[in-house]
């Protein structure tokens, strides 16, 4: 079962070379589901009360028909509303990535858009930056594979009145280009927006109303909305965050890149949706793509290493249960969390959706129900080490920053440590992969070398790839963990603890530095430089403990953007740059003039130095103004 499923908000494989069988050759799925109903009635039931859900909904689509719908729990835990799969609309978060894929797969289809040209021919509100020698195209977009940075302070608003047009959005707030595109996938809220943007800029209409013209009404899903729509809002299911134990109430979101992610619905909607795709686009007469391109969009566009899951025009590939699965997951952190899986040679589909976001309830139904309907098809094979294997391992050894969560050129890098992977290895040459804690699962994993480069865990069942650009030196590394995810090795300089060091011991001699102002001010032998030292490290420390107290009282609601008084203390650095560069000055005079005591201007070098080391932080980590 794939990590990425436990993930994806931001979403979730065949291994290729899975042999398919033809549809005239697969015994009926419904076959093997005649106590489905029972099953979920009770895994669900068990579920509400083990993982402190308010309220489930869930759908399973087979053999061209929705065969079952239900909703579990409560809607409105206050009013004591049921959750109806009929009527009760959930916010899906990012599953409405895969409704903006398959409207521009239309305008593919009607040669409107060629999906290997420039996405700037197309646009007329803005242009993509350049910076690398490939123009970024839709194909490009459809597998996350454009190279843009992702930002999410600012991203969202508190009502709906407040958010911005796509397009309109995307020319202030589209993140830089970091890496040339089809080079690593990189899961990208923004770059969907721009595929968003585009089928506005194409079609001539707002994409909200190209959806519901061109999807939402062929497929008769009539309570399914990127809008908010007063009727239909009304049987919006509540959202819950827990706190203290308790499930709490929380206000909805709204975002300004609602094509990646501002889709509601409900069970009974989704399931004809599943059906469209499942039926090469086609659902109860109505056809909303080709077979041709229904299978384009399904087939592997894009994947790290030939041997792993990747990504289609829109869905994260998997394989469960050594069956092939088109998957994507949506979660509206902390509120909603939602998951669709197709199982397109079973002609099987399955989305569930609850409102707090619990992913790992999503991730027990999903191997619960493979387990029951479609069990492994044969049990893992243990791995065979290859020679020389234990003389190897320390290569691959370090810490990892996986592209769907790493941020590079905002001050959302700060949060870089807390999403580090790591690898190391054991004696005999076995790797040991710890997640981060937000991710971690069933504990880690360990990996043996099968093959140069590649290891399977010894678990069994899982590949973990490391790729090399040069020859002795690693790129990435990719694994079926997280299919369709790329994981880049951090240098020495990327070291958290490197980073801590240097906070502590500069915060140590800015304090001091003060304290010696202080002195020297009641001895009379203060320079001019002495107090342009004593305002740096001052300010300095007012900056770290301001930073402090922003990340907490913020939180969360950095989504709506910085508060002036948050953007104001960002300016402190920049100020205390030209108060170290003076000082610098004034402390070189001092060495030059042979000015006062050697060890008086041995501690004024120490405190510039402690200046510049941290510049040197926050301009790495970005917490300047000029990083919002």
């Amino acid at each position: 079962m794939s990590c990425l499923i436990a993930v994806i908000a931001l979403g979730s494989i065949p291994g290729p070379g899975l042999a398919s069988a033809s549809a005239e050759a697969q015994p009926s799925a419904l076959a093997g589901l005649d106590d489905l109903a029972a099953f979920l009635d009770g895994f669900i039931a068990e579920g509400l009360e083990a993982y402190s859900l308010p309220g489930v909904t869930v759908a399973v689509v087979a053999d061209g028909a929705t065969i079952f719908a239900q909703g579990y729990g409560y809607a409105d835990l206050e009013q004591g509303i049921a959750v109806d799969p009929e009527t009760t609309l959930f916010d899906v978060g990012s599953v409405a990535k895969l409704f903006t894929f398959t409207a521009l797969m239309q305008l593919v289809e009607d040669g409107r858009l060629d999906l290997h040209a420039d996405v700037n021919r197309y646009l007329t509100h803005f242009q993509v930056d350049g910076g690398f020698a490939q123009p970024v195209t839709a194909a490009h977009l459809l597998t996350h594979t454009a190279g843009f940075d992702e930002r999410d302070i600012g991203a969202a608003a508190r009502s709906p009145e407040e958010v911005l047009p796509v397009c309109e959005y995307l020319a202030e707030r589209l993140p830089p280009r970091v890496r040339p595109p089809g080079e690593l996938i990189a899961y990208s809220n923004h770059g969907t927006a721009l595929a968003g943007c585009l089928v506005e800029e194409i079609s001539g209409m707002p994409f909200a109303d190209y959806v519901e013209r061109h999807l939402f009404r062929p497929l008769n899903m009539a309570r399914s909305t990127f809008l908010w729509p007063a009727d239909l809002m009304a049987d919006m299911a509540v959202g819950y965050r827990q706190e203290d134990g308790t499930l709490q109430p929380f206000d909805i979101y709204y975002r300004h890149f609602g094509p990646a992610g501002e889709l509601k619905t409900t069970a009974a909607d989704l399931a004809r949706f599943m059906l469209a795709h499942l039926q090469e686009g086609s659902f109860g007469g109505v056809r909303i793509l080709k077979p041709e391109t229904a299978r384009q969009m399904h087939r592997t566009q894009f994947t790290h290493h030939p041997l792993l899951p990747g990504f289609t025009y829109g869905f994260f590939e998997d394989e469960l249960n050594g069956r092939r699965a088109l998957v994507h997951g949506g979660d509206t952190n902390p509120i909603f969390s939602s998951l669709v899986v197709l199982l397109p040679e079973e002609d099987v589909g399955l989305f569930v959706a609850h409102n707090t976001a619990e992913y790992h309830f999503r991730e027990a139904l999903v191997e619960a129900f493979m387990d029951r309907y479609f069990p492994p098809l044969a049990p893992p094979i243990p791995p065979q080490p290859m020679a020389g294997h234990a003389e190897r391992a320390g290569r691959f050894t370090g810490r990892y920053a996986p592209t769907f969560m790493v941020r590079e050129t905002t001050l959302e890098k700060l949060l870089t440590p807390f999403t580090l992977f790591r690898v190391t290895a054991d004696a005999e040459g076995v790797l040991t992969l710890h997640e981060p804690a937000q991710l971690a699962g069933d504990g880690p994993v360990h990996w043996v070398e099968v093959e140069p480069l590649i290891f399977e865990s010894v678990e069994g069942g899982e590949l973990l790839v490391f790729v090399e650009d040069d020859p002795g030196h690693i790129s990435h590394m990719a694994t079926s963990l997280y299919p369709g995810a790329a994981f880049l090795p951090r240098i020495w300089v990327d070291d958290p603890l490197l980073h801590l060091v240097l906070l502590v011991g500069s915060a140590l001699v800015f304090l001091s530095a003060v304290i010696a102002w202080i002195v020297r001010r009641g001895r009379g032998a203060l320079r001019w430089q002495h107090p342009v030292l004593a305002l740096m490290s001052a300010l300095n420390t007012g900056f770290m403990v301001g930073l402090v107290v922003m990340l907490q009282a913020l939180a969360f609601e950095a989504i709506f953007g910085l508060p002036v008084w948050a953007q104001g203390l960002l300016i402190l650095p920049v100020l205390t740059a030209a108060l170290v560069a003076a000082a610098g000055v004034g402390v070189a005079g001092a060495w030059m003039g042979a000015r006062g005591s050697m060890a008086g201007r041995v501690y004024d070098t120490l405190v510039v130095v402690a200046g510049l080391a941290f510049l040197w932080q926050a301009l790495y980590w970005n917490v300047t103004v000029f990083h919002l």
